[in-house]
């Protein structure tokens, strides 16, 4: 029972605004040059903030950053003033799900300072559209680097073509791969290998060889493999090759004492396997009451919260879905195993120096697209134990490490690309300042709070808040 009961937690386990075109279309342009003076840099690199600094940003890059006594603004650069602000890179959402959030979520990311964000999963043709669109600046939204479908066991396959297609929501058929064997795993991971992907993720196996056999064949195209662990020992992981891990161990590593678990872990860290724990799908999708959580899915006008009136359509038919599944039974044993042993393994991990990443997994109930990746940084402060400063490298500077980008992105220096937020307040001194955003620049496009606003109002009008335009039950449900 608690094993199926995790199995499930596990599952649901992005001043002056641009020009008055439409926020959903705005581009960088060549040339176009934005001084912000006066700001408190959070560079992210390991030095000091710089107080009372000038950046320049030129195009979509980054070309000057230092004290605002030796910076000199260009001739004709728009100029904000930074004064009593702090400035940082965009954050790196690492485990989020477009497919489900829909395309108008992609502008909640933007609004809420997420630049870069990782697909754990979804409609593969569909975001490779999306992203096309992003690069080209025809629609607004995060850099994306994505999985494509994911792969299951052949026999959770099985188990989702039996239910009748008004009993389920997602068209996972276009979603998972199932695989069954070690030669299937040899033969699906060859395909995706031929296909536009960053990385590949498993959520279910089959059994052991199969794993392995994952594992070995994305080694071999060149292919990072992540995903769930459920069922799979610390000790065959780190046998696997599998490069990181989504949620949390289970079953955990109970049986040994502190100094034995630790070395487990430092094991994790030689091996630059990342964690990402995805803590907010546990503390808002599984811990509030189940009255709670359905009263906030019904609420279209966003009275209980107001995020909620940013929702797509089909997300909120997958969340009444997901409501069922949230009993008091489900409840009380993933806050006892929470307590008992989740919050001890990602503590002692970050001890032995573990790369624990931020992702929200957002698609899961209650958990929003944008907003809750801050709560998922307030949580690795309040029950992880981290400072601000340790949470913020890691949802910039450590995720773009981990993503290969770190030439690019996740810090702020020259020449990097202009992917930052502007923030009213230190977020050094508390992690929920980073929901305090005057303006967030996107590839050297600067959106101040008018030019949010405009985001957020674009997104409240998008076609998919009004229609499911995803789902398998689509023509049931929205006749």
């Amino acid at each position: 029972m608690i094993n199926r009961l995790l199995a499930s937690l596990l599952l649901f386990v992005f001043v002056l605004s641009a020009p008055r075109e439409p926020a959903s279309t705005t581009k960088a342009q060549t040339g176009r040059v934005v001084a912000i003076r006066n700001v408190t840099v959070i560079p992210v690199t390991g030095a000091s903030p710089i107080a009372n600094a000038t950046v320049v940003i030129t195009g979509e890059r980054i070309t000057a950053v230092g004290p605002a006594t030796k910076v000199k603004i260009p001739q004709g650069a728009r100029v904000i003033n930074g004064t009593g602000k702090f400035l940082l890179p965009g954050f790196i959402e690492m485990h989020a799900h477009l497919s489900k959030t829909r395309a108008s979520s992609m502008g909640l990311f933007i609004a809420n300072g997420v630049t870069t964000l990782r697909d754990m999963g979804g409609d593969h043709e569909e975001l490779l559209r999306w992203r096309r669109e992003i690069r080209s600046g025809t629609r607004l939204g995060p850099r994306i680097l994505m999985a494509g479908p994911y792969l299951e066991s052949a026999r959770n396959i099985e188990r989702m073509r039996k239910d009748p297609p008004s009993e389920r929501v997602e068209p996972f058929e276009r979603t998972r791969i199932g695989v069954g064997s070690p030669e299937e795993a040899r033969r699906v991971v060859a395909e995706l290998a031929k296909r536009e992907i960053d990385f590949i993720k498993i959520r279910t196996v089959q059994d052991r060889e199969t794993y392995l056999a994952l594992n070995k064949a994305a080694d071999e195209h060149g292919l990072q493999l992540v995903g769930h662990v459920t069922g799979i020992p610390p000790e065959v992981v780190l046998a696997s090759g599998q490069d990181g891990v989504e949620h949390a161990f289970y079953p955990s590593l109970q049986s040994k004492n502190k100094d034995e678990r630790l070395a487990v872990w430092r094991k994790f860290a030689e091996r630059g396997i990342v964690v990402v724990p995805t803590l907010v799908s546990i503390f808002e999708g599984t811990f509030p009451p189940t009255d709670k959580l359905r009263a906030i899915v019904e609420d279209e006008k966003g009275q209980i919260d107001p995020r909620r009136q940013y929702l797509a359509k089909y997300l909120v038919l997958d969340w009444r879905e997901q409501v069922l599944e949230a009993t008091d039974e489900r409840r009380q044993t993933l806050r006892k195993i929470w307590e008992e042993m989740a919050r001890r393994d990602f503590r002692e991990m970050h001890e032995a120096g573990v790369e624990l990443l931020v992702g929200s997994d957002a698609a899961v109930l209650n958990v929003f697209p944008g907003y809750s990746l801050h709560d998922e940084m307030a949580l690795f402060v309040s029950e992880l134990g981290m400072t601000p400063g340790e949470v913020i490298e890691r949802a910039t500077r450590r995720s773009a490490k981990f993503l290969g980008l770190a030439d690019q992105i996740g810090t702020v220096e020259e020449g990097k690309i202009a992917d930052l937020i502007l923030l009213d307040a230190n977020p050094l001194d508390d992690i929920h300042n980073t929901k305090r955003i005057s303006a967030v620049i996107l590839r050297g496009t600067l959106y101040d709070q008018r030019g949010i606003k405009r985001i957020l109002s674009d997104v409240r009008a998008a076609p998919d808040i009004r229609i499911d335009d995803w789902g398998r039950t689509s023509s049931v449900r929205n006749p």
